[in-house]
């Protein structure tokens, strides 16, 4: 029995600097995700191609307090698909319907026709400005793969290859991980070419870290585009929801709310969408958080 290979992130250059790879394993985090949510496998490979691409968005971040979200609402009977991942590579997610299941008409399961293809996927970036940047697209196929490489090509003006692959048995996450290819600014024509012949390379991503896993897969995928590996970072599933957040939300809340859920529910419960903690408060807590409130107001 082989050991499950270190989940993990490589930043790569390629064509001595004309284009450049972000190659992902992640199957530990898809796996976790699958524990906690409880997701069945059509919506364990949405999820987990989501957390792939947005923890690999997140490595791209330069601030350490940094964080980006993805969001796709594809009208499909999976509901939203969100993901959240920080500068640290740490990445949380979830879908609104985690039990939505679909008979399979060909090899791959329907990812396309959970999620659907009438909506959008939209990301923001906290950039720790004044005002997070958003960016918005249509989707393609709800495939996930494609409406990202459309996101990055159209909302950043980034031409990019995106493969996502998520391979899931009824208890186990076998492999998952996923490739970003980018052409820099400048590269030429044969660099170019290079790329684009090398796409259907890139496919079969979650079925190349099964075999090769992360270190292997870079000369499986990427030798012919001289790969030079400039980082590696580990890539984890982590929630940093804490009863001192909830007290702030419910405090945001405002005075109002807070006595009114006082008087007539005697106490709260908060589930965190993320890790499915759960946090209580009795009606002398909510009390103490009125006070606050108030105090503030």
């Amino acid at each position: 029995m082989s050991v499950m290979s270190q989940d993990g992130i490589l930043h790569i250059s390629l064509l001595e600097g004309q284009a450049r790879a972000i190659l992902t394993e992640s199957t530990q985090v898809v796996q976790r995700a699958k524990d906690i949510h409880g997701l069945s496998r059509i919506a364990t490979a949405a999820l987990g191609r989501t957390l792939t691409a947005t923890a690999m968005m997140g490595s791209m971040l330069k601030g350490r307090d940094e964080s980006v979200t993805t969001s796709i609402k594809g009208g499909g009977p999976i509901g939203t698909v969100l993901a959240v991942a920080g500068a640290d590579c740490s990445v949380k997610g979830y879908v609104d319907n985690p039990a939505v299941d679909l008979p399979r008409t060909g090899p791959k399961l329907p990812v396309g026709a959970a999620v659907g293809r009438e909506g959008r996927l939209s990301v923001i970036k906290d950039l720790r400005m004044r005002e997070p940047y958003v960016g918005q697209v249509n989707l393609v196929s709800g495939e996930i793969a494609e409406d990202f490489a459309m996101y990055f090509t159209a909302s950043e003006q980034t031409p990019s290859l995106v493969s996502l692959g998520v391979l899931v048995s009824d208890e186990r996450v076998e492999s998952a991980g996923g490739l970003i290819v980018q052409l820099m600014p400048g590269a030429s024509e044969a660099a170019i070419r290079s790329i684009e012949a090398s796409a259907g390379m890139f496919m079969d991503i979650s079925g190349t870290m099964k075999e090769y896993h992360l270190d292997g897969a870079v000369n499986q995928l990427l030798m012919h585009l001289q790969p030079q590996v400039l980082e590696r970072r580990d890539v984890r599933y982590a929630c940093d929801c804490s009863r001192a957040r909830v007290e702030k939300a419910l405090i945001t809340l405002g005075a109002e709310e807070l006595t009114d859920m006082i008087k007539t529910q005697h106490g709260a419960q908060v589930d965190c969408h993320f890790c499915n903690k759960r946090y209580r408060f009795s009606e002398d807590d909510l009390q103490a958080l009125l006070n606050a409130a108030t105090a503030k107001q």
